[in-house]
């Protein structure tokens, strides 16, 4: 019996360049995979309108809005969990999104939120919580001289202060005269690379423990 396609739901911030790499690699079929929904903090993200162009659903979960109402990031979590598990997501992937996601969401899908991190293993907090540019970051630790060499990792996601089990991780270089310019660059291209191979990988061996269980 053949596996069902494994439903993603993606998480940004931005213009969404890594989600795009997703839907992309979804439609060459390269990930046996659907996205059901894209998320955004920011309700203006351009992410959200390229979400919508692939036919997409595409939601703002704006925090402001929910402290203007005077609730919690509680609430902001729980209600981002209850639209997601409502798509029927199977896995959840953080491609560039900014703000901290706490145990309110994390237990809601154990395992199954994988996570972009700019910097190689244990190098910078997952989450910044000045919730500056993570590449940015990363070149001002650099020029510096605070760290010589840096990368991108991926990771399943359990804790929001840990970065949870390391699923891939590629050092990315930087060289003396490099402009933000170039580093971000050259980040973009090992994440969108990075995440696909993650996807595909853990898809199919989710696929084969759905086949082992119906034989």
């Amino acid at each position: 019996m053949t596996a069902p396609k494994v439903r993603l739901a993606i998480l940004i911030s931005g213009s969404g360049g890594v989600m795009q790499a997703i839907l992309d690699a979804c439609r060459r079929g390269e990930l046996d995979a659907e996205v059901v929904g894209v998320f955004s903090h920011e309700p203006y993200a351009y992410g959200l309108l390229r979400a919508e162009r692939e036919g997409v659903p595409a939601f703002a979960h704006d925090l402001s809005d929910y402290r203007f109402r005077g609730l919690t990031e509680r609430d902001f979590e729980r209600e981002l969990a209850d639209k997601i598990e409502a798509l029927g997501a199977d896995m959840v992937v953080l491609a560039e999104w900014a703000l901290p996601l706490g145990e309110t969401f994390l237990e809601r899908f154990p395992n199954r939120v994988i996570n972009l991190h700019e910097g190689l293993p244990g190098q910078f907090p997952v989450f910044d919580p000045y919730m500056r540019n993570p590449v940015s970051r990363v070149y001002d630790a650099f020029t510096a001289g605070l760290i010589r060499e840096t990368g991108v990792t991926a990771h399943i996601l359990r804790d929001p202060m840990q970065t949870g089990p390391v699923l891939a991780a590629e050092r990315v270089p930087i060289y003396e005269f490099d402009t933000l310019a170039d580093v971000e660059e050259r980040f973009y291209r090992v994440k969108c690379e990075m995440l696909v191979n993650v996807l595909r990988q853990m898809i199919e061996e989710r696929q084969q423990d759905h086949q082992s269980e119906q034989a």
